[in-house]
């Protein structure tokens, strides 16, 4: 069988413990923990609180480790008041000042949050003026006109409320970011097979297709004690209730926020099963209609020839058998792949273990959260054979952007740390694109860089070609080797930048400048479909995980699934280069 994808880059970059859901509860407890001292006017709690939440995420070790080795104080930002908070959750699953915080303020920060220009104040307002509990209450305000009377608002902040609803509901309110559920999904599996009750276990659905958002997860199973494993599932930490429990498939909540199906499959037609409920749906029907013109019947327990099956118990067996090449399953969206291995034109897309860098992360010299050190150290860990350190340029305040000093400071520490640790390391800079277009920094220190990542983050204008012109000016410096994140977008909170993309494509070519591929599960920019669609163009792409903390590093997998949804061959990404032959490359 064609091997479980979710787990090959597990295997090559070990990451140590993949059980995060714990982590991320509390981060969230935390968080609105927050959100509710700072509406009471309690800014160091609120401060304390915050700080927290921010480090539980960015642990990359399961909290309850740190609590066996009684290592909580070693937590930045955990005192004893939040060490005893800490301690009730992992002993009783609750904490009791969160429960009063909740009892004043009923609300779902959580998705709240979510809606551009709405923060704690602003909720607390819409809550204690109009009763404002949740997105959809908040939609019927607006609905009704209500929120523009309340002060500090106005017509304008309602319209733009209504705009960052749109922009929410169209990312898929019911779906969770892949990037962010990964790791609770890759632990669920871990524990299930830890049981010894399965015989095969495999991740299908859109996981397996590594799309940006899922709505639901799907299980695939073999097992000789089904009865034993059901409960196994059901009974897990990461179930918060059943949905249905059947003989052959059960449904259960996940803590996650979605559903997943376990679904038992006898071993001989797992292979058929894991094609079909893999889909996408329109690449299914397709497939099923190639398989009838060529006198088959093919479904989830099979390719049939009358009563005979003729394949099942492994995918390439189903490709195969109906004349195709297999097909990745990050290519099964149905936009020509089924054509392309019928043709013998489908690409030998890039894998996972071509990845031999990640171009694009933070330290807490800028906005990051782990030392110098401790990146280098993961990364290294994590199977990476060189990287870039792109910290923040001064003029994004915001991020505590470094100056000319800072940035001479730093890179002397990369190059010791780099020796030191045998971690090779370029010396790079997210670089601020001014709102002329120029550089944040000057010709001196851009000459201490290995790696030039330019990006916009302020002034974004209405202008179409205000906002062009900005990037072209900064890709026609000549000190550029990247364009990061280029769309701008932030799923779920912010819509891409009005850019013409072409241009800026047509530009990077000319003047030798990569693309960035972005995998922070927030950005995933670029999107697969515009890779997709410029794949030809001639440009390189660069992948980043854009981390700020060591946990953050996972996030170069995401950008390589984008790679390779985009249908990028292995020459296209720079990142599959060997550091030699990279530096060669970047050389002007």
């Amino acid at each position: 069988m064609h091997c479980d994808l979710l787990g090959v880059w597990q295997s090559k970059y070990p990451t140590g413990p993949y059980f995060i859901v714990i982590n991320d509860e509390l981060a969230e407890i935390f968080s609105e923990m927050a959100d509710i001292e700072e509406i009471e006017g309690n800014r160091w709690e609120s401060l304390a609180y915050r700080k927290v939440a921010a480090n539980l995420t960015a642990l990359g070790e399961d909290v309850r480790e740190i609590y066996k080795r009684n290592d909580l104080r070693k937590i930045d930002g955990v005192g004893s008041a939040i060490e005893k908070k800490i301690r009730q959750y992992i002993e009783e699953g609750k904490i009791d000042a969160y429960d009063k915080l909740k009892q004043k303020y009923p609300v779902d920060f959580r998705n709240l949050r979510k809606i551009q220009g709405l923060g704690p104040k602003k909720i607390a307002a819409l809550f204690i003026n109009l009763g404002v509990k949740d997105v959809e209450s908040l939609k019927s305000a607006i609905d009704a006109h209500k929120v523009a009377g309340l002060p500090g608002f106005g017509e304008k902040t309602e319209a733009n409320l209504l705009k960052g609803i749109e922009v929410y509901s169209k990312s898929g309110a019911s779906r969770i970011l892949l990037g962010r559920a990964y790791g609770d999904i890759q632990s669920l599996k871990s524990y299930l097979e830890g049981t010894g009750l399965f015989d095969n276990l495999i991740i299908a659905g859109s996981a397996r297709r590594m799309r940006e958002s899922i709505g639901d997860v799907d299980m695939l199973a073999s097992s000789t004690r089904r009865g034993e494993a059901s409960e196994a599932f059901i009974g897990s930490d990461f179930v918060s209730g059943v949905v249905v429990s059947g003989e052959s498939k059960i449904t259960v909540n996940l803590k996650l926020g979605i559903t997943c199906d376990l679904r038992f499959i006898d071993a001989d037609s797992i292979g058929a099963a894991l094609q079909y409920f893999t889909g996408s749906k329109d690449h299914n029907v397709h497939l099923r209609d190639l398989a009838i013109s060529k006198g088959y019947k093919l479904n989830e327990y099979g390719l049939f020839k009358g009563e005979n099956r003729i394949a099942g118990k492994d995918e390439k067996g189903i490709y195969e058998s109906l004349g195709l090449a297999f097909i990745e399953p990050e290519l099964r969206e149905n936009t020509g792949e089924i054509e392309a291995a019928m043709n013998g034109t489908l690409p030998d897309i890039v894998k996972y273990e071509d990845i031999k860098s990640d171009m694009h992360m933070h330290t807490n010299d800028s906005d990051g959260r782990n030392s110098l050190e401790e990146m280098l150290e993961r990364a290294k860990k994590n199977g990476l054979e060189y990287l870039a350190m792109t910290n923040h340029s001064a003029g994004l305040k915001i991020a505590h952007g470094l100056d000319p000093e800072r940035f001479s400071e730093l890179n002397a520490r990369i190059d010791d740390e780099s020796k030191k640790l045998g971690m090779p390391a370029l010396k790079g800079v997210e670089l601020e694109i001014l709102k002329d277009g120029s550089l944040d920094l000057t010709g001196n220190t851009l000459d201490q860089m290995d790696y030039v990542l330019a990006a916009l983050h302020q002034y974004i204008s209405k202008d179409r070609k205000e906002n062009t012109n900005r990037i072209v000016r900064a890709i026609q410096s000549g000190r550029v080797n990247a364009i990061a994140h280029p769309t701008g977008r932030l799923i779920g909170t912010r819509e891409p930048y009005n850019i013409d993309l072409d241009t800026v494509i047509e530009k990077c070519l000319e003047n030798n400048v990569f693309i960035e591929i972005n995998g922070f599960p927030e950005r995933s920019d670029l999107p697969a479909d515009i890779v997709r669609r410029i794949q030809n163009a001639g440009v390189r792409f660069a992948l980043g995980s854009d981390a700020h903390s060591v946990a953050d590093l996972r996030f170069i997998r995401f950008a390589a699934a984008i790679a390779r949804r985009g249908w990028l061959t292995p020459d296209k990404v720079v990142n599959t280069l060997s550091l030699n032959d990279f530096k060669k490359l970047i050389r002007k």
